[in-house]
């Protein structure tokens, strides 16, 4: 194969793979905030999270995005800024026993834990836990 050839063939094989010459749209990133609320059980002064993981995913998956507040009360407010669009599982937890590593928590026995939620995120939104929304860990 001659010269010639062979660039007609890495140029072709270029504009294959690189989706012929379409560029690529970056995803755009949100803020997720809301409140987090326990006045069942008593939880000021504890670290409460918000895990957000692949959809359909569990706890302990790997969390792609996480934000933590502590509970000053009964409540507190959470917020993450940089949140791609997306959909996600989310959950949220308030580690009662202090136990929680800060960048991978896991609840233990007696953490408040919510189920996991569906998130489609493609716009500035805010996703609250009440009170009603925690089941403590065996």
């Amino acid at each position: 194969m001659g010269r010639q050839a062979w660039r007609a063939a890495i140029l072709c094989l270029a504009t294959t793979l690189g989706g012929c010459g379409e560029e690529a749209v970056p995803l755009q990133s949100y803020m997720l905030s809301g409140s987090l609320e326990s006045t069942t059980t008593p939880a000021s002064g504890r670290w409460a999270y918000v895990r957000l993981v692949a959809p359909g995913g569990a706890f302990g998956d790997p969390a792609l995005f996480l934000a933590r507040c502590q509970l000053v009360g009964p409540s507190c407010e959470y917020r993450h800024t940089q949140v791609l669009e997306g959909e996600y599982t989310v959950y949220a937890m308030v580690d009662m026993d202090g136990d929680a590593d800060r960048l991978d928590p896991r609840p233990s026995s007696g953490d408040l834990l919510s189920p996991g939620r569906p998130l489609i995120l493609f716009e500035r939104q805010q996703l609250d836990f009440p009170d009603s929304a925690w089941r403590a860990m065996p």
